[in-house]
């Protein structure tokens, strides 16, 4: 088993018999040399005599005699028998079974436990399944792996936002996002950037600087109740990271590991091929749409003057992009020896987008050690360095680069808009087939113009102090922090028709964040008797977070030769500094009775810095609570003996989400102006001084069973939580002032099932088979807001453009215009021009973003060495509304307008009066007024995707033993497809990854 497998809980036992004669001693450690605490050490013949091994996989049993044999079991390993042979110390190295279940897995405070005493679902995903497909991104190699966890990427290539739920939203204000925690360290996700429909460009989150190369596991927790001991920052759910380390005498070891990766565009918006520039089916050279005639080579004069074939240009983005070679290289030392050892690597991570000059390098060292300084106090360190870079990061929205070239005339040439720009007195001038505005602009011309990098340095690591005080009784000292330093520069090189007043213009942004956590626990485990076992913990933890951002602007600039800031016309800035503080203790225990039957208790309590109100005595103090109790069925009762393991669990708790900083006082803030003056501003938002955390309460159910001797595994989890005092920015009361206030409202339930089932349907000496399948359904609703029986209380909340909640009813209700019909459902249509009649208002249901449910099915392989790996997602229900494509049929590009090959038609529907439709139309009329109708473009988001496909070959020990003085222990090879193909899908472009 892999190094995560030790466990830090369970302590040395003893046995209850006295009727021994022979003392025998020993260690149990599994495959990588680590202890495995919690086996069952029972002399044969005699089942009442036997132990269990402790924390450090050490036992201690009296036998009837030397000549007894001992038998070691524990769910996971094969079971062995060994001779005591009249040895006094008898060590045994257990082998791993094929049963697949993790049966020590990383919990809250990092602690490691036995998976059958848990009683709430925790998913893990392994090393090799993260780095298997060669993903520098952490994030993305999640996707599809776990159960009920959403992950939507950003569609810029290498570097983009990730968007991470678990169990669905359960918060109005967005605080959806998980807490990370590597090596039992908050480690902040934040410093991401998100563009939006409107522009802008994406940048990931601080999740992304790690390098999956150190990642031993990651483990999710779910719920509340596997969350509940982070109190105010796991109400959204926990991923728990845990990176490699040393093996105690294992003595030098090097790992390289490299893969070289190659990205082309695809899954692009289906064009129509066969109209060309034009309007009213007539060519015109300045027309800004594909409404001119059929496309079949005739000579036309074209933009640029010159006469050339009226021909369509196929794969013009296609052309536009250029292949992506990346490349990972990671190498490893470790080393280790009874007292102590350690493990450091170097990670370089050279990732390139498919536009030109988009690129992100990733730089990673990591070292972990720990030291036993003598029998009572060992040392644990670890110190983590990462250089995260990117440049030239691409647009995303409407103002894409994408979404250019798909309302461009299909008869423009790309070489003609090459290199973009002319130069005219001295100056960089966009060339384009029309006057250049918002909506017309020339890709070559924004690929030169717009600039962009950043530059982040982070330092993370912690020192810890584990003291052995008794067998019993231990005590654990630790400091982590997680500091970085951020620097970006974007700007605009050249002016243009579009901003000319503002362009060229420099803008730059600095950041720093440092988040200090100094902790204590004191654990106390005890083996009462021959059936209950006792462990009691409790600890207190300090939190101090300090982040301060400083942003400047240019105005425009002088000259294209002076981009820096003090070039600008008018120059800006805007400092800001946060500081906040949490102070936490907690405890939590947990009684096992026979090894079958586990209760878990939970408490944390919360001081909040962000909950206090200067000028009041508010209370500030959060208590957060969680139950579980686990029981072991196949334990307890007799069984059919095809049942190899059957556990039932359940739990409930409750867990919080703070808010930002300064949410309960009143801040004025200054910043320049004009002509260097400063000027104060007033708060436009009315504080609430009694703020409230937003609190979750959840209750789940679950079963583990596992068939046919771990052949066939099945665990299901049912859940309900219920989110309240939503943290709200609403519009405020006139009387008071205030353009908006901050309130507590709302109650948001999510509930849902959860199914992993993991098989092995073949399996041989030489050929396995496995399949494991995942599905998880999940339905979030808006219960409440304000007070219902208040009639000026909100009734419905908006997550931005055209997202709504309603009172009542399911969250992520996307709103539109849609089409105006009469009680039989039939289109109305205008007397005069026959087109569809649109609604005013957009304020109407059209969709919804919710899936039905998702899932993942998981192929592996192995035959001889040869390995073969594929992953593919599935998604069933959820709307999507098609902006590109909306866009597009506007501009008589999109491949919907070949309709009927655009003759003239009359509309199926009737008029006001309900008498039938006697006006025709023309395409280009129908098209370009439809693609004002929202209702039109929504999508179906179902689909089924082949994520993941890896090929590879283990290559033999024996072929490495011809060479001399071999120093190759094992090696291996593969071929690596992620986002091949889509099974089926609705929507005319790519569904949910938006990846390209």
């Amino acid at each position: 088993m892999k190094s995560f497998l030790s466990l830090f809980l369970l302590v040395f036992l003893v046995s209850a018999t006295l009727v021994a004669q022979h003392k025998v001693t020993g260690k149990v450690i599994d495959e990588m040399g680590d202890p495995v605490p919690g086996v069952n050490v029972i002399e044969k013949g005699n089942n009442v005599n036997g132990t269990i091994t402790n924390i450090d996989g050490v036992y201690t049993l009296e036998a009837e005699s030397g000549e007894a044999s001992l038998t070691f079991s524990f769910i996971g390993f094969k079971q062995q028998e060994v001779a005591i042979a009249g040895q006094s110390v008898v060590n045994v190295t257990l082998i791993s079974d094929i049963t697949g279940l993790d049966e020590v897995v990383v919990t809250a405070l990092g602690i490691k436990r036995e998976k059958k005493a848990l009683g709430y679902a925790v998913q893990d995903v392994k090393a090799e399944q993260l780095t298997q497909s060669g993903d520098a991104n952490l994030v993305s190699s999640l996707q599809g792996k776990v159960a009920g966890v959403q992950i939507n990427q950003a569609g810029t290539g290498v570097g983009g936002t990730s968007r991470i739920e678990i169990r669905g939203a359960s918060s109005l204000s967005d605080n959806n996002s998980p807490l990370w925690i590597v090596d039992g360290v908050p480690f902040d996700d934040g410093n991401s950037r998100n563009g939006s429909e409107w522009g802008g460009t994406s940048r990931a989150g601080g999740a992304f600087d790690l390098n999956p190369e150190d990642i031993e596991s990651v483990s999710v927790l779910k719920g509340p109740s596997a969350a509940a001991l982070y109190g105010e920052r796991g109400g959204n759910g926990v991923i728990l990271v845990t990176t490699k380390k040393g093996t105690k005498g294992s003595g030098l070891g090097i790992n390289y590991a490299g893969s070289v990766t190659i990205s082309e565009a695809a899954y692009m918006l289906d064009l129509q091929e066969k109209y060309g520039q034009g309007t009213d089916g007539e060519y015109s050279n300045e027309a800004v749409s594909s409404w001119g005639p059929e496309m079949e080579g005739q000579m036309f004069e074209s933009w640029t003057g010159e006469t050339i074939p009226f021909e369509v240009q196929k794969d013009r983005l296609k052309d536009f992009t250029r292949t992506g070679v990346s490349q990972n290289h990671n190498i490893s030392m470790h080393n280790g020896n009874d007292d102590g050892s350690y493990r450091v690597s170097v990670g370089k991570n050279m990732l390139e987008g498919i536009y030109e000059g988009h690129e992100v390098d990733k730089t990673s060292f990591d070292l972990r050690a720990d030291y036993n300084i003598n029998s009572w106090l060992n040392v644990d360190t670890k110190f983590s360095y990462f250089l995260t870079e990117g440049k030239e990061r691409p647009e995303i929205g409407n103002y894409s680069y994408v979404s250019y070239f798909n309302t461009m005339p299909m008869n423009i040439r790309n070489q003609d808009l090459e290199p973009g720009y002319d130069i005219i007195e001295a100056k960089h001038v966009e060339k384009l087939y029309t006057t250049a505005g918002p909506n017309y602009r020339n890709p070559y011309f924004l690929q030169a113009q717009t600039t962009n990098e950043d530059t982040k340095n982070r330092f993370f690591g912690y020192a810890a102090a584990n003291i052995t005080i008794t067998s019993d009784l231990k005590a654990k000292f630790k400091y982590g922090m997680d500091f970085f330093n951020f620097r970006a520069t974007e700007g605009y090189l050249y002016s243009d028709n579009v901003d000319s007043s503002r362009r060229p213009s420099y803008r730059s942004e600095q950041s720093s964040f440092k988040e200090e956590n100094y902790e204590f626990l004191l654990s106390y485990n005890k083996q009462l008797n021959e059936d209950f076992q006792l462990g009691l913990n409790v600890g207190a933890n300090t939190m101090n977070r300090y982040e301060r951002g400083l942003s400047t602007s240019s105005g425009k600039l002088s000259s294209e030769d002076d981009y820096f800031l003090e070039a600008g016309a008018n120059i800006e800035a805007w400092e800001d500094i946060t500081e906040q503080e949490t102070r936490s203790i907690y405890g939590f225990g947990q009684l096992a009775y026979r090894g079958m039957l586990y209760l878990d208790l939970t408490a944390r309590n919360d001081w909040s810095s962000t909950l206090t109100a200067q000028d009041a005595d508010f209370d500030n103090s959060y208590f957060y609570p969680s139950v579980s109790l686990s029981g072991i069925v196949s334990e307890m009762i007799a069984l059919p003996s095809w049942v190899s393991f059957a556990k039932l669990r359940g739990s409930w708790a409750k867990v919080g989400k703070a808010t930002d900083p300064y949410q309960t006082s009143e801040n004025y803030t200054l910043e320049t102006w004009n002509y260097g003056y400063t000027i104060g501003n007033v708060p436009i938002t009315q504080v609430f001084k009694d703020l409230k955390p937003e609190l979750s309460t959840s209750w789940e159910l679950g079963a583990d069973v596992r068939l046919f001797n771990g052949r066939i595994g099945l665990d299901m989890t049912y859940y309900n939580e219920e989110t309240k005092n939503q943290i709200l920015e609403v519009e405020g009361v006139q009387s008071s002032g205030y353009p908006y206030r901050l309130i507590n409202a709302g109650l948001i339930q999510n509930k849902g099932l959860e199914v992993m089932l993991s098989t092995v349907p073949i399996k041989t000496n030489d050929f396995k088979l496995g399949l494991d399948f995942n599905f998880a359904k999940n339905k979030g609703t808006l219960e409440e807001l304000e007070d219902k029986n208040d009639p000026t209380a909100l009734k419905e909340f908006t997550f931005g453009r055209s997202i709504w909640a309603v009172e009542g009813g399911k969250l992520g209700d996307i709103r539109g215009t849609i089409y105006v019909r009469d009680d039989q459902g039939r289109l109305v249509v205008g007397e005069d021009d026959g087109l569809p009649i649109r609604t005013e208002s957009s304020d109407n249901v059209i969709g919804n973003m919710q899936a039905d449910w998702t899932g993942s099915i998981n192929l592996r392989a192995d035959y001889k060495g040869i390995f073969l790996g594929a992953l593919v997602s599935v998604q069933q229900g959820g709307d999507v509304v098609s902006l590109a494509e909306q866009g597009a049929t506007s501009a008589g590009t999109a491949k919907r307008t070949l309709k009927d090959d655009r003759m003239s038609f009359f509309v199926d529907g009737v008029t006001a009066d309900g008498s039938a439709n006697h006006t025709i139309t023309t395409a280009e009329d129908y098209f370009s007024h439809i693609a004002t109708v929202d209702e039109e473009f929504v999508y179906d988001a179902s689909h089924m995707k082949l994520k993941e496909v890896v090929l590879g070959y283990n290559i033999p020990q024996s072929f490495f033993n011809k060479i001399p003085n071999n120093p190759v222990k094992s090696a291996r090879i593969s071929f690596v497809g992620r986002n091949l193909l889509y099974f089926y899908k609705d929507t005319p472009y790519c569904t949910r990854c938006r990846s390209l």
